[in-house]
């Protein structure tokens, strides 16, 4: 195989350049393989969690001008822009107006009792949490499952594909019996995703969407084939770990 030092794409051994690029491609045996640094396992160029232990990988260089795209959304709206001043007397009542209303605001939290500290989230169906704590740890749990899902098409290990599934998860025979199919006609070269509208639902549930990038090569038409598919995903906590429960295909191509 071949490698792109530019965009990290693996090639076959007849390509020279690189399809997104035009970069002149290198020998995929000379690009530096990082072992992880928590339990020793081989990781990927642009990977950011072990496939084996998920460990976070924070140290990794990915190459000159490189760098993965955050897909994290804003918990915050932006802030408002400054107000123009008042002017007269109907400006300098409001103003006076809105210090009684800050002062009376300061009192009644100095003066109310502490609320009582709770470890859970309380839930009312319908609502959706912002809290930025608990979103970036849903947001790390989306990440590992994703990362399992794309080094086991990359191995074609069938057991690591379906062990980030539910044992609930609708035909989930058929599930493994279709990727079973495709990795006897493809050979998954190359694969990104992009995580985004992350939101709770329930006390162990998660809804998230997902669009996943594939570089396959076709074992029939003998040539590489730029995918691109997106999904909206359900995963939900159980004894050992979040898996998918539901997912739906909101696009493909």
């Amino acid at each position: 195989m071949t490698y792109c030092p530019q965009c990290h794409l693996v090639h076959g051994e007849d390509q020279q350049f690189c399809q997104r690029c035009g970069q002149p491609l290198v020998p995929a045996q000379t690009v530096p393989h990082l072992p992880c640094p928590n339990c020793g396992a081989l990781t990927y160029p642009g990977q950011n969690f072990c496939t084996a232990c998920g460990h976070q990988i924070r140290s990794r260089v990915q190459g000159p001008g490189t760098s993965r795209r955050s897909v994290r959304e804003p918990l915050f709206y932006p802030p408002p822009s400054k107000s123009r001043n008042l002017q007269g007397w109907p400006g300098v009542w409001l103003a006076g107006l809105g210090v009684l209303l800050g002062l009376s605001l300061l009192v009644y939290f100095w003066t109310r009792e502490p609320a009582p500290t709770t470890h859970s989230l309380p839930f009312t169906p319908g609502h959706t949490y912002q809290l930025s704590t608990q979103m970036d740890n849903l947001q790390k749990q989306v990440e590992h499952i994703a990362e399992k899902i794309r080094a086991a098409h990359l191995n074609k290990d069938i057991n690591r594909f379906m062990s980030c599934y539910h044992s609930a998860y609708p035909e989930l025979g058929r599930l493994e019996a279709m990727t079973l199919e495709n990795w006897k006609n493809y050979d998954f070269k190359n694969i990104s995703y992009n995580i985004s509208n992350l939101r709770l639902i329930g006390p162990n549930q998660v809804n998230a969407e997902i669009v996943w990038n594939f570089q396959l090569y076709n074992h029939q038409t003998k040539a590489y084939e730029l995918h691109r598919a997106a999904f909206q995903i359900t995963l939900e906590a159980i004894g050992d770990g979040w898996k998918i429960r539901e997912s739906k295909e909101l696009g493909y191509s």
